[in-house]
């Protein structure tokens, strides 16, 4: 589940949400006496606490990126929704981290295991999505915390936003505020409050650049390029308004933004029409993200699509950050 369902279904999400919120204390109660399984790497894991969009990829990436400038060579174990080894963000990993391996398996021991034993060179394993995977001990525990929807505090799925609650922030090595710069001056003291600790770094994500893609190819783009430019954005993400609003701040005009689930799957006859769609409102292209791309493409889109590249920019404490990692890393031993 990506976010809490609509208010009108309180009557049903409040009942689920204490269900779910005790069959959670009890997993977390019965996994702090339980000796999770070490790897032969040290783990580095990064997650949230809360659903929907925190933009995880990205900084996944920042890490591996990192990782390999110091000289170390890194791989990304996931879990894979849906689809698998081609499920749509692990084929964004392998795109944007060449040359780093994408280990995907529900069962992530057995995915790490696989993996080395394929690729013995690797010398650090990213967790992507781990915070709550507590079968795999993690030599550094990274949590990501959206300023512009914090959530810390409110209610568990499906009521709200929380995976699970608050106080689980305590386990974290760290915290990172996303999208920090709408961030004000109580989130810091809230994730104090939860986690013991302020937070680590405070990052936003960039817009790099963009890839067009027609039918006589793909060729890139700059971001001016979308200014004054009319755009459908087909956003299947866990926060799809940031998207629009990058959107609308480089000065395009959304004129479609249909309404899409996290992960959402794209056949022949939906993407015809969502394309018509977005011709009859106006579009002149269609925006999506690389997540998206990654389903999108074998389908023909009437309108040419522009793919953003997406990065993180640290605005305080990316290098306390990366020396904490370091330490980790650096103080890891064998099981």
């Amino acid at each position: 589940m990506s976010g809490p369902l609509h208010p009108a279904w309180t009557p049903f999400t409040l009942p689920a949400s204490w269900a779910y919120g005790a069959a959670i204390r009890v997993r977390n109660a019965w996994l702090d006496r339980s000796t999770p399984w070490r790897a032969p790497r040290p783990v580095i894991a990064v997650g949230n606490i809360t659903a929907g969009g925190t933009g995880k990829s990205p900084v996944v990436r920042w890490v591996c990126e990192r990782l390999s400038a110091a000289g170390m060579k890194p791989a990304v174990a996931m879990r894979g929704y849906r689809g698998g080894v081609n499920a749509d963000e692990a084929v964004e990993h392998r795109e944007s981290l060449p040359g780093v391996p994408v280990w995907v398996g529900g069962d992530r021991r057995s995915a790490i295991e696989r993996g080395i034993a394929r690729d013995p060179a690797v010398q650090v394993v990213v967790l992507d999505d781990g915070f709550q995977h507590r079968a795999v001990a993690r030599d550094f525990d990274l949590v990501l915390v959206d300023a512009s929807r914090p959530g810390l505090g409110g209610s568990l799925l499906p009521q709200g936003w929380l995976r699970e609650p608050s106080r689980g922030l305590r386990r974290a090595s760290g915290v990172v505020l996303s999208r920090a710069e709408q961030a004000d001056a109580s989130i810091e003291s809230t994730v104090a409050r939860w986690h013991g600790r302020p937070p680590l770094a405070r990052c936003t994500h960039v817009w790099l650049g963009l890839s067009r893609i027609t039918v006589e190819g793909a060729s890139e783009s700059g971001l001016s390029s979308l200014h004054g430019l009319s755009v459908a954005v087909w956003a299947g993400v866990g926060h799809p308004q940031s998207v629009i609003r990058e959107v609308e701040r480089l000065g395009a005009r959304v004129c479609d933004a249909p309404l899409l689930r996290d992960h959402q799957r794209f056949d022949a006859d939906t993407v015809a029409q969502l394309s018509a769609r977005a011709i009859r409102s106006g579009a002149a292209a269609v925006l999506c993200t690389a997540k998206d791309w990654t389903k999108l493409r074998g389908h023909p889109v009437s309108l040419p699509v522009l793919v953003p590249r997406l990065g993180v920019r640290f605005m305080a404490g990316e290098e306390g950050l990366w020396q904490a990692i370091l330490a980790a890393i650096r103080g890891w031993k064998p099981a």
